[in-house]
């Protein structure tokens, strides 16, 4: 008899009760259920992302600020927040600022994925290198854009500087946006106009633009919330121009935090949630359509 037909007959011979504790924790999932092992794990997750958002707003309508228990409920926070003018003066930045951005990305975005449609030496090395402004660490980008723009360059550090840097970061999650939401069924009624005669610009007018136009308006509506809340890429390059996350850091690190950037960060979190929520639907509306 072989020693391995010695272990299989050890094998067999062992009691049904003495399972590993690979066994037992396949039999104890079984039992309580894959779904519901999902379902827990889905709401820690959930907690652990939105918790800290709610707590935010929450505490922008404590009128003891930072305390707690809570003390009373009150809009104090917000008023005081609309009486800084240095706060309010960077959310106007940010604002021209991620407006003008949205402009520029979603041209050149739009143009990008339209050429990208078609077969060309090199798309795919294109596609890459445009993507790689996702994976590039912000404060790295950010030092070698003011050693080029500042230093080799000689451009004066100011507001409109950060655009370059915008576009670089909002370009590829636009790209990305609409390469999901272009409709397959597109190429198909392309070629038809084509056949019946119509013109590359009648196309492009008649059949092309109007199919990709809420996934055009879900992706202009992600780069503005993206240019919007961007701070570590331009930090180097505003100068005394502060945009709104500029400001926010410079005020929570020279003290802690105030009651008022609460109020700031509950009315900046529901307007970039309810902006990248119309993006989506423009999405998910086009791709079922």
């Amino acid at each position: 008899m072989t020693a391995d037909t010695e272990a299989t007959e050890r094998e067999t011979r062992r009691p049904t009760g003495g399972r590993s504790l690979a066994e037992t924790a396949t039999s104890f999932a079984e039992r309580l259920g894959v779904k519901r092992l999902l379902a827990a794990y889905a709401v820690l997750i959930s907690l652990y992302i939105y918790l800290p958002m709610l707590s935010l707003i929450a505490f922008s309508f404590n009128e003891g600020g930072l305390t707690f228990p809570f003390v009373d409920f009150s809009t104090r926070w917000y008023a005081e927040l609309l009486a800084s003018s240095g706060i309010v003066t960077a959310v106007e930045r940010s604002l021209k600022l991620a407006f003008v951005t949205m402009l520029i990305t979603t041209v050149l975005a739009t143009a990008t994925v339209l050429a990208y449609r078609r077969r060309f030496p090199g798309r795919r090395a294109v596609l890459y290198l445009l993507l790689l402004g996702i994976i590039t660490p912000g404060i790295t980008y950010g030092v070698g854009a003011t050693l080029f723009l500042n230093q080799l360059l000689g451009f004066s550090k100011g507001l409109w500087l950060a655009l370059t840097v915008h576009v670089v970061w909002t370009l590829p999650f636009a790209m990305v946006v609409l390469l999901a939401g272009i409709p397959p069924n597109l190429p198909e009624n392309e070629r038809a106009a084509r056949v019946l005669g119509a013109d590359e610009r009648t196309v492009f007018r008649e059949i092309t633009l109007p199919q990709i136009a809420p996934t055009v308006l879900g992706a202009a509506v992600f780069a503005f919330t993206l240019s919007y809340n961007e701070a570590t890429r331009s930090l180097l390059l505003v100068g005394r121009q502060n945009t709104m996350p500029i400001q926010v850091f410079s005020i929570a690190s020279s003290r802690r935090a105030t009651p008022e950037l609460f109020a700031l960060g509950s009315i900046t979190t529901v307007f970039s949630t309810l902006l990248l929520l119309l993006a989506g639907i423009f999405v998910v509306y086009r791709t079922r359509s």
